[in-house]
């Protein structure tokens, strides 16, 4: 009678054992599914679909024509979607509201590690986020990085100059949201304060219409950068870069 109480008391503890064993195996799964670290196979063919999905959106843009990165507004229209991955895909406008570029982007993980793509009718940009370093392709070329301190690098690990984006935090209220850090930040390029960059809105906040007043944000629609300095042709490359990367990246929370 003993053993046989030693037998349902093991069948006791295997069957309250399955539920745990089911959910260690189900979060294990959700993790792997979510993380970055995706095989070389599946980020190429990922990529080729996005930039193919760029160049599609490329057929509603108005052409690039004499523009310049100035003419890049904070205005945009996005489609946002989340499962195991984060996926932004939109149209950027110019101030005076004609499309002007379209981008597919892309995150996975507890931090904003992915790649996003971008193209105008004149060129392409590609951005590859490690860490919240972010590595800069433009027309096929590698411009370098913008470390998570802000720091611009070139392609071999040089130092270029400084593009600290502020905190990117706020705090919302019933109907009120405020958000912290300034409203813009320099560019500087080999010792020269080139630009000012205008902190992008928080499009994540606008689309769900959460709040009716925001406080220490940008209007949309206003310009990204105002030109300070005289730039190289090397140093335009920059700016561009940076200007692309201000609205279409630190435009949308994803997290």
């Amino acid at each position: 009678m003993e053993e046989f109480g030693i037998f349902l008391f093991i069948i006791f503890l295997l069957l309250s054992a399955i539920p745990l064993v089911g959910m260690f195996f189900l979060i294990r799964w959700i993790i792997k599914k979510s993380s970055p670290n995706k095989g070389p196979e599946h980020a190429q063919s990922e990529q080729q679909q996005m930039r193919a999905r760029v160049d599609y959106m490329k057929k509603s843009l108005v052409p690039w024509g004499n523009r310049s990165y100035t003419d890049i507004s904070s205005w945009m229209t996005c489609q946002f979607s989340k499962g195991f991955a984060r996926r932004l895909i939109g149209t950027v406008y110019s101030i005076h509201r004609e499309p002007i570029m379209a981008f597919s982007r892309i995150e996975r993980g507890f931090k904003s590690d992915g790649y996003f793509f971008v193209g105008s009718t004149n060129f392409n940009l590609a951005y590859q986020v490690v860490d919240d370093n972010i590595n800069v392709v433009l027309n096929n070329e590698s411009l370098g990085r913008v470390t998570s301190a802000g720091v611009i690098t070139d392609h071999f690990g040089n130092f270029l100059g400084n593009a600290k984006h502020p905190t990117k935090i706020s705090i919302n209220s019933g109907g009120l949201r405020y958000r912290f850090g300034d409203m813009k930040y320099d560019v500087i390029l080999n010792h020269k304060k080139l630009a000012t960059i205008f902190v992008a809105p928080n499009y994540a906040d606008f689309e769900e219409e959460r709040f009716s007043q925001n406080f220490n944000e940008n209007a949309m629609g206003q310009p990204i950068i105002s030109l300070i300095g005289t730039p190289s042709p090397e140093e335009e490359k920059w700016l561009l870069a940076i200007a692309v990367l201000e609205i279409t990246h630190h435009g949308h929370w994803m997290i």
